[in-house]
């Protein structure tokens, strides 16, 4: 395990802890040698899938960055593309469940989720930017997704730092569901729709996740609606815990949005 998010520090660094994991009851204690700095790391960009499936032949594209902003709540928060993540009243899932044909309209899911509406079986690449000087490890449920691409963040790099290369692998690409984004790069991953559902996408630190650096992908609610159904113990939980379960993201029809708390506004960014 190597901890790239911890500051260097005179003999510490690299932090790279070494054990072994057993899952078996009562399994011995083993302890492991020191690191001695031989370790050989594998890029991801560098692997191939076992599978042998090719590249993606891509549908649409989203252009998408992260960072930490100051908002009209006087609190730096995290966001995707300016939108700070929180949750809505009714949860998404139900809201794509229950809208009918409005479910296909990203606004019924209120503003902070940042819902995006995916189309069954097209081909998404996400192009993310991290124009920031912490690596984010951001995990898509859902889906496993095709590492094609490194690159420079789409921003001024700092000048004490060289602008990373570009890296390709447009062959047979290794898939993931957690990326890690280094500073001052972007990454592209591609993925199909395949998988109707409600899933998120979100920093896989928790204190990032919960200051907002997370989206919603709303997949294929028209396919969802045919094919799917809340089991009812699902749904007596969350009426136990007053949890709606019909309507938009504010528990209402249509567009109405009455009860739902205002999205905080995008002020400055930070740096």
């Amino acid at each position: 395990m190597f901890a790239s998010f911890i500051p260097p520090a005179p003999g510490l660094a690299p932090r790279i802890f070494i054990g072994n994991v057993i899952y078996k009851h009562g399994a011995p204690f083993i302890r492991s040698d020191p690191y001695d700095g031989s370790f050989r790391w594998a890029k991801d960009i560098e692997l191939h899938a076992m599978d042998g499936e090719p590249a993606l032949p891509v549908n649409r594209s989203l252009s998408l960055a992260i960072g930490n902003n100051l908002y009209s709540t006087r609190q730096h928060l995290d966001h995707f593309n300016n939108v700070t993540y929180a949750s809505p009243i009714t949860p998404s899932l139900y809201t794509a469940l229950s809208m009918g044909d409005m479910a296909m309209d990203e606004r019924v899911y209120g503003p902070q989720p940042h819902a995006v509406i995916l189309k069954h079986n097209e081909v998404v690449e996400l192009t993310i930017n991290n124009p920031n000087s912490l690596p984010h490890p951001l995990h898509l449920h859902g889906h496993s997704f095709q590492i094609t691409e490194y690159g420079p963040a789409d921003l001024l790099v700092p000048n004490n730092l060289t602008a990373a290369a570009i890296v390709q692998n447009t062959g047979v690409p290794a898939r993931r569901d957690t990326m890690v984004i280094p500073p001052y790069q972007y990454i592209k991953v591609r993925f199909r729709a395949d998988n109707p559902g409600v899933w998120l996408l979100h920093c896989h630190m928790d204190i990032h996740f919960v200051l907002g650096m997370a989206m919603t992908f709303i997949e294929a609610p028209d396919v969802l609606q045919r094919t799917q159904t809340v089991p009812p113990e699902m749904l007596n939980l969350c009426a136990k815990q007053g949890i709606r379960t019909t309507g938009n993201a504010a528990g209402n029809e249509g567009l109405n949005f009455t009860g739902l708390p205002p999205a905080p506004v995008f002020v400055s960014r930070n740096g």
